[in-house]
């Protein structure tokens, strides 16, 4: 005679999966959809290229795994129970996973301060189109070779290299030669290394060693790309001399490229995307001594960029690997406390145990937490901090949970098979929030 249990809680849990059949398919029909919608609008899915599109199909994909994983369960036993949780974490982590490799590999934005120009062509049109009255202008090209960077801060940088200007034979002897880097510090000394004359021009070049401070945006940290751009200035404001770049001195930049760089640049825990020159044209409140008539002429500024991308394997194995130790530990507390007399004296922890054990983890986190905001002195909220924040919740939920098994009211969910479902819904949740918080920030 088969036995039937009337507990609610079962009853409900037997209902919901029944559901989640239904749901796998309105989840497969949605992925379709999305998928089609998607692939019609970009031509292709690339993942290089993440925005909201490959978000949605990131989202719709996830669902419709984690339901077929979890239809037909409807017996209730343990090791399918096991089964289903481990599934769920699985899926949501994979999408983590897939977001973290599209933001590494995204190719579709350039950080360069304001316009690029890669030709002669580009430059003659920015400035035709930002400062046309000063077509008469004395026209410098201008080059840089970068053998150096290193970040000595959140917002320092190192940088040494060489400059070189072209000054054809035209160019009034009374114009000074020379060049400006308006953020260096004190220590900025360039150093005259070469005067050629040739072609009808002199080729002077300088050596530089220099230490700058700039804003770097560290959101999407320890993800994050920043832009290290060296702004060029002329040292004779009265001679109104227009900076050009020198891409002659360079192959042909057709495409993403990085030029102007030393074949053994070394840049630590960071990679060079990409280089190039640029214009912006600033609006400043004062005219530097030289008038009214200064400051309301438009001044077009000449940029050296260099896209550089943080090294996954330092926050991997820095940041990463530590917080999932942590993970693991909090989910190790869930078994230590029981009701089962039987199992007790293996356990042998009650609720406030557990909280000493969370109180000297969260010391741990804390600590390590107070370093990662150190190392990037940022006075926002990083991609890090979302996922601290993850385990401070986890931790609290642990805490939380043993002490309602041990001293709080009686709950159908926390009783149920001794502690049974916080156990199987410890990975998914933490799963799921890492999943959103990478999503939130990453894909919109």
């Amino acid at each position: 005679m088969k036995i039937r249990n009337h507990d609610p809680l079962v009853h409900h849990l037997r209902a919901a999966a029944r559901r989640v059949d239904l749901l796998a398919l309105a989840a497969g029909a949605l992925f379709a959809l999305t998928l089609a919608v998607a692939v019609h609008q970009q031509r292709r899915l690339d993942f290089t290229h993440p925005g909201p599109a490959l978000g949605a199909v990131i989202t719709t994909g996830l669902a419709l795994l984690l339901l077929a994983g979890l239809a037909g369960i409807r017996r209730l036993r343990a090791h399918r129970l096991w089964l289903a949780s481990a599934w769920t974490a699985t899926v949501l982590l994979t999408g983590t996973v897939l977001i973290w490799y599209a933001a590494v590999t995204d190719t579709s934005h350039t950080l360069a301060r304001g316009t690029l120009v890669t030709s002669m062509r580009d430059t003659d049109a920015y400035l035709a189109r930002h400062a046309p009255s000063q077509t008469h202008h004395v026209r410098v090209p201008t080059g840089v070779f970068i053998q150096a960077l290193r970040f000595t801060g959140p917002y320092d940088v190192e940088v040494s290299g060489y400059i070189w200007q072209r000054y054809a034979d035209s160019v009034p002897a009374g114009i000074q030669r020379g060049i400006v880097l308006p953020e260096a510090d004190d220590s900025y000394q360039p150093r005259k290394v070469y005067d050629i004359h040739r072609d009808g021009e002199h080729v002077i070049g300088w050596y530089f060693n220099v230490k700058i401070r700039q804003v770097f945006d560290y959101r999407t940290y320890p993800l994050d790309e920043q832009d290290v751009w060296l702004r060029l200035w002329h040292p004779d404001f009265e001679s109104r001399v227009q900076l050009v770049p020198d891409l002659a001195a360079y192959p042909p930049w057709r495409g993403p490229a990085a030029y102007g760089l030393d074949p053994d640049f070394v840049p630590g825990n960071w990679a060079v995307k990409t280089t190039s020159f640029s214009y912006d044209t600033p609006r400043y409140s004062a005219n530097f001594g030289q008038g009214r008539q200064y400051r309301e002429e438009a001044h077009p500024e000449l940029y050296f960029n260099m896209h550089m991308a943080r090294e996954f394997a330092s926050p991997l194995f820095g940041r990463i690997i530590p917080l999932a130790f942590i993970a693991v530990l909090a989910f190790a507390s869930l078994f230590v406390t029981t009701k089962n007399t039987r199992r007790y004296p293996l356990a042998g922890f009650d609720g406030l145990t557990v909280v000493e054990l969370a109180a000297a983890v969260l010391l741990v986190l804390n600590v390590d937490h107070n370093s990662a905001r150190e190392a990037t002195g940022s006075h926002g909220i990083t991609y890090i901090d979302y996922v601290y924040f993850c385990l401070y919740f986890m931790i609290i939920g642990v805490v939380w949970n043993s002490l309602l098994l041990s001293r709080g009211p009686h709950l159908s969910l926390i009783q149920w098979r001794d502690n049974l479902a916080p156990k199987l819904l410890y990975w998914p949740v933490l799963a799921f929030l890492l999943c959103s918080v990478t999503a939130l920030t990453f894909l919109l």
